[in-house]
């Protein structure tokens, strides 16, 4: 009977009393029969294992619909169309079979005739980037980057936009003339050329993320139940995109500096703002002072912080009278920014905390040298 499979579908195989039967409550003579198959059908393993995922899926989803929201007749009804289909015996030789599998079953007959399963929901639903797209009033133009490297994208204004694997921009044909605003889906880094006039936005998902002109990454992809934003230069502000009030008052937001990053939470609205997990030193130009080398010499303690904050953007608050007369001896050349925090306070007994994208260092004291 293996030669029946040879042009199965994933559709064909869940309507395959074996094949849901194995998945379902898997025997030894089930399991080396797949097995066996598999290994001699190695070009239908792509349909097998979609298969596997939508019974997956179903069991998770669909399943707990079926038994608040089918009613039983239904469900036999849903039964007997499947066996229909397989042309399996009739439905007096499957009525042992648990409710478990009734359910299951008629939950699978929904997906396929109505192809809306709870795997593929996200799917078949327009997202919010495709939504955003067909309300523009005029033709826009889309980039696709469908294959495996970052692309590199140059909009007419001439920022720059690499665009990740498996992700989208579009923005309108007039573009800059009015108003930069760019959709995305995905995940981009945006190199953002200075115009004071005109604020640039990328909206992602439910976020809108506005700058002037700095350096930023957007990771905004539809399935995901959240938008991230990171700031590499420059200051943006994110709020969520939602229509204007009747006050004109926007929405608060966040205001993220470099090194900075924020976590929409897509179920919740709720921003969370933070550091990003590796801060790297702030670009030059945003710098009014070149980069220290970070190697201290009986060096104030309050120096050394200032000398971080500055290189990485970051604020650091902590006791400056406790602090005064506290120095460092220390080379941190190659330490991260995390290291150097943890061996300045390691040398005045001080620990810190991240909170809401800064440092606040507690504790620590020293005796006059």
């Amino acid at each position: 009977m293996e030669h029946v499979y040879e042009n199965f579908s994933a559709a064909d195989f869940l309507t395959d009393d074996a094949f849901v039967h194995h998945q379902l409550d898997p025997t030894p003579e089930s399991t080396e029969f797949w097995h066996r198959w598999l290994t001699q059908h190695p070009h239908r393993q792509k349909e097998h294992q979609q298969a596997v995922d939508i019974v997956d899926a179903i069991r998770l989803g669909l399943t707990a619909y079926a038994q608040t929201q089918i009613p039983e007749e239904t469900i036999r009804q849903l039964l007997i169309r499947i066996q229909h289909t397989n042309a399996q015996p009739p439905l007096a030789q499957t009525a042992i079979r648990s409710l478990g599998w009734m359910r299951w079953a008629a939950a699978a007959t929904i997906f396929l005739a109505l192809g809306i399963g709870f795997w593929w929901q996200t799917k078949q639903r327009p997202s919010v980037y495709e939504q955003q797209l067909a309300k523009l009033p005029d033709t826009f133009t889309e980039k696709i980057n469908t294959s495996q490297q970052v692309q590199t994208i140059q909009l007419p204004d001439q920022s720059v936009v690499s665009l990740a694997p498996d992700s989208r921009i579009g923005y309108p044909t007039n573009f800059g003339q009015q108003n930069r605003i760019v959709y995305l889906s995905g995940e981009a880094t945006f190199s953002v050329t200075r115009n004071s006039g005109k604020p640039f936005l990328v909206h992602a998902n439910e976020v809108v993320t506005k700058v002037v002109g700095t350096r930023f990454t957007v990771r905004a992809f539809a399935q995901e139940n959240r938008v991230q934003v990171q700031v590499q230069s420059g200051q943006v502000s994110v709020y969520r995109n939602e229509p204007a009030s009747a006050s004109s008052v926007r929405q608060k937001g966040v205001m993220l500096l470099p090194n900075q990053q924020v976590v929409f939470n897509r179920e919740t609205a709720q921003f969370d703002k933070m550091l990003v997990d590796a801060p790297t030193l702030v670009p030059a130009p945003t710098r009014q002072k070149k980069t220290p080398s970070f190697v201290y010499n009986d060096t104030p303690i309050p120096q050394v912080l200032q000398e971080l904050q500055e290189a990485y953007g970051i604020e650091i608050r902590y006791n400056k009278e406790a602090l005064a007369d506290c120095q460092l001896n220390s080379s941190m050349t190659n330490e991260s920014f995390e290291q150097k925090l943890t061996i300045v306070c390691a040398t005045v007994g001080a620990t810190y905390e991240i909170i809401d994208g800064q440092v606040i260092i507690n504790g620590g004291n020293c005796q006059p040298q």
